[in-house]
């Protein structure tokens, strides 16, 4: 299903014609009013093919008929001549590179697909082989509808007559089948329950018929299906990592992306609520702005692209389709772009030392060699491959991968060298070192508490942490030892667990969880913890300091330091911003109401 949206995504991209594109992706069952309609329309002499696990035949006799509608509007339709034979002006060659011929490159400036190879996804996508195109173009200034059905099957012989195993539903014509135009169309699109278009749109709905909705996390011989609902979310996250470039609000021409299961929207992630994302696409700002860093080769010299790249920490990539492009845990990968800034690959770079922390890339081809780099592209567009081209293309597509490594390894640094444990008094050095330690008891070499006993707030330990923009995380502190103490009428916060790192906004924010017993007022703080154990008093020249961005309970958020309890017992987070490389302390008071 991945191959399948980034491909439908990239020949829509191809297609549009206005500044806001919407692509969207419908999980349908067939209503039981317009089932019989799909019986009567395909099932009559449909193909059978005995090297299929699952035939029309078996699909119209079983009690569910599911689809998969692919659709695109603001795009141009797939107009043009309906036979391969019939000469096409320039640019209306639509249905002829997606409904008939194979393998035809887009005559699009800064295409990213290739039609006969992008619409193979579709077919493969569908259990039985069988898709449906619906369109809507303008020819002249008239609007136009078609629709035709068709299969891809094996190839076979009949009474010594080779076939293609290609198959259509429409109407039969002496040598070819063409398809339902104009109020037809329509009509029978409208009765098999279709989505159809609004007023002036124009554009195309590819309906994947009893798609294969087989949980790509299991191996390829269990044959386990996802739930409509988990296909749902799929599709959403699938997506989000291939096409978050081009919907990025702040972009003048845009693609709309929205996902439904059974008539239930689905939200798509982005940069706003996924914080792996936002760094991505801080990166990708970083990368085409002023900032960015440009990477070039040197024998031939030419300019390759502009690299940028964001450092995350405590950000982690979870989502099943992210997985399946290759990203797990802290990102430690480039993204690949070239001019339609579709994505085309996750390249993995070395890792940073700590596995909370890493950092997101992105890398854009010079539009001077995009079409180099695009006749370096499988078919499938997920990957640059210097050996398919010769000589100094080779050579670019070679050395932007060598530029981008050696980018990725300067972000990383030098390798850690082993060290070698010898036999030395630890006394002292656990004393100086002992702040860091979470909730541990004992009598070391010394114990002395420079707080002077109990005192009136409870504080959670430190750890090193990082900035937080466009999204980036921190390394989780270690819960630390502290006591509570205030006034006996006043409730009294606990700190519950240990300090976590989540996002909020769009950003990784770091989260101590608060329990109070009743009405109270309660105030937060961060400070940095020196080397010596000490709270820093003043602000480093040129540097940042913690800061409480404020107090959550069921969600909502209240901003500032302090917040009034008015009735317990209750569970607030209080929600901080942590800085670069620091050891962070949270401390949490109750001030007297």
């Amino acid at each position: 299903m991945t191959v399948l949206v980034r491909e439908s995504a990239q020949n829509s991209w191809d297609a549009k014609t206005s500044a806001d594109v919407s692509f969207k992706l419908d999980l349908v069952t067939v209503s039981p009013a317009h089932r019989s309609t799909w019986k009567e329309l395909l099932a009559p002499n449909a193909p059978n093919d005995p090297t299929a696990a699952r035939t029309l035949s078996d699909l119209f006799r079983s009690s569910t008929i599911r689809y998969l509608a692919v659709s695109d509007r603001g795009t141009s339709g797939l107009g043009g001549p309906t036979r391969s034979d019939v000469e096409a002006k320039p640019n209306q060659r639509g249905w002829l590179s997606f409904v008939l011929n194979s393998g035809e490159r887009q005559d699009v400036d800064g295409g990213g697909g290739t039609y006969g190879y992008g619409k193979g996804a579709f077919f493969l996508a569908s259990r039985v082989g069988t898709v449906l195109i619906y369109t809507r173009f303008r020819e002249g200034n008239q609007l136009r509808s078609r629709l035709i059905a068709s299969a891809l099957l094996s190839s076979t012989t009949v009474d010594g007559v080779p076939y293609t195993g290609r198959h259509w539903w429409g109407l039969p014509s002496l040598d070819h089948c063409e398809p339902l135009a104009d109020q037809d169309a329509d009509v029978t699109a409208r009765r098999l329950g279709l989505p159809g278009f609004e007023k002036d749109e124009t554009g195309t709905t590819v309906v994947v018929l009893d798609p294969d909705l087989s949980d790509p996390s299991l191996p390829d011989d269990d044959a386990d299906e996802m739930s409509i609902e988990s296909a749902g979310r799929y599709l959403a996250d699938a997506a989000a990592w291939n096409l978050w470039p081009v919907t990025l609000a702040d972009r003048a021409v845009r693609v709309h992306v929205s996902v439904s299961a059974h008539g239930v929207r689905v939200p798509v992630p982005s940069e706003h609520d996924d914080a792996v994302l936002a760094n991505f696409a801080a990166a990708y700002r970083t990368a085409l702005g002023e900032h960015g860093t440009a990477l070039f080769c040197m024998r031939p010299k030419q300019k390759l692209g502009q690299f940028g790249h964001q450092d995350t920490f405590g950000a982690k990539v979870t989502s099943p389709a992210a997985a399946e492009l290759g990203l797990v845990d802290s990102p430690h990968h480039v993204c690949l772009m070239r001019s339609p800034d579709l994505v085309v690959q996750y390249l993995p770079g070395p890792t940073k030392a700590h596995p909370d922390v890493g950092y997101a890339a992105v890398f854009k081809v010079n539009d001077d060699l995009d079409s180099i780099f695009s006749r370096s592209e499988p078919p499938t567009h997920d990957a640059w491959v210097d050996v398919q081209l010769t000589g100094r293309d080779a050579t670019f597509v070679r050395m932007a991968r060598k530029r981008m490594l050696e980018q990725c390894a300067a972000i990383v640094g030098p390798k850690t060298q082993s060290s070698q444990a010898v036999a030395v008094p630890v006394g002292t050095i656990a004393q100086r070192l002992g702040f860091l330690l979470s909730g541990v008891g004992g009598t070391g070499a010394s114990d002395s508490n420079p707080a002077g006993g109990s005192t009136d707030f409870a504080r959670s330990g430190h750890g090193s942490s990082t900035p937080t923009g466009g999204g980036s995380g921190a390394e989780a502190p270690k819960h630390g030892r502290g006591t509570t103490s205030t006034p006996r009428r006043q409730a009294r916060p606990a700190l519950v667990g240990s300090p976590f790192f989540a996002s909020h906004a769009g950003r990784a924010v770091l989260v101590q969880k608060v329990r109070v017993s009743g009405p109270t007022t309660l105030r937060g703080s961060a400070s940095v913890f020196t080397g010596e154990g000490s709270l820093e008093t003043t602000r480093p020249a040129g540097g940042s300091v913690p800061e409480v961005l404020g107090w959550r309970l069921d969600g909502n958020v209240t901003l500032g330091e302090f917040v009034e309890v008015d009735e317990g017992p209750s569970e607030y987070e209080l929600l901080v911003v942590p800085v670069v490389d620091a050891a962070v302390d949270v401390a949490v008071e109750a001030m007297p109401r």
